[in-house]
This record gives structure tokens, C-alpha cells and sequence, in this order.
């Protein structure tokens, strides 16, 4: 189907034209995305990550954001990273090159744990 704008000249288009260009546009083309490209979110709220685990490919990184009005940190337990002290909306982003589940903690709250999982 064919769909034409009227207004500072026509300008007509197909669906499948249109979508492969917002597509193209914003990177996700088939193909184009990997599991790096996809953002990997971990909060802290609550006293807790959310989520506590994850599943990631090698390479991918992981942005740890603090929600909560007190300090936290996300620190591995085998010393691998530490996002430092990170305060309300504070981020911090951490890459993982190789396989492993890395086990961390927050410092300040060490109820506060989590796992992240590369393949």
C-alpha cells in the first residue's frame, strides 16, 4: 500500500519502505544488532538489584543505576569490578569480556546481592 503526505510537496511512501528506513534509522535492522548493542539494565531500589540475575553474552556491558536515596555500590565478590560508590541516580557502566558468573554485592548493604551470567 502507498501512502501519500500532503503539505511542502508530496512525499509517498510504502509501509514496508517506511519501516525498513525507521528500522535502518535506529540500528535494528536485522542483522545489525548484537548482544552488545542491547543496553543492560541493573537497578538499585528497594535495598535490592533489580534484577538480581542476569544472563549476558561475553562482551556485553551491564550499567548498574542507583534509584535509591541512600548510596550503594555494586561490588564483585572475586574483585573483577566495583562501580564505586554511586548515589541517587548515579550510573555506572560495567563490561564483561569473558564467560563466568560474576557474584557481587553491595558494600554498604551486603544483603544487597546479585549474579551476573556470561556465556
Amino acid at each position: 500500500m502507498t501512502g501519500t503526505r500532503e503539505g511542502a510537496g508530496s512525499i509517498s511512501w510504502s509501509r514496508r519502505g517506511l519501516m525498513a528506513r525507521v528500522l535502518a534509522l535506529t540500528g535494528l535492522c536485522a542483522g545489525q544488532a548484537s548482544a552488545q548493542d542491547v543496553p543492560v539494565l541493573i537497578e538499585m531500589r528497594k535495598f535490592a538489584f533489580v534484577p538480581a540475575e542476569i544472563a549476558i553474552r561475553a562482551g556485553a556491558t551491564v550499567t548498574f543505576v542507583n534509584l535509591d536515596l541512600v548510596p550503594h555500590t555494586a561490588s564483585a565478590t572475586n574483585d573483577s569490578f566495583d562501580t564505586g560508590t554511586l548515589r541517587r541516580n548515579e550510573r555506572k557502566a560495567v563490561s564483561f569480556p569473558a564467560p563466568g558468573a560474576f557474584s557481587y554485592v553491595c558494600r554498604f548493604h551486603p544483603h544487597m546481592t546479585g549474579v551476573v551470567r556470561v556465556t
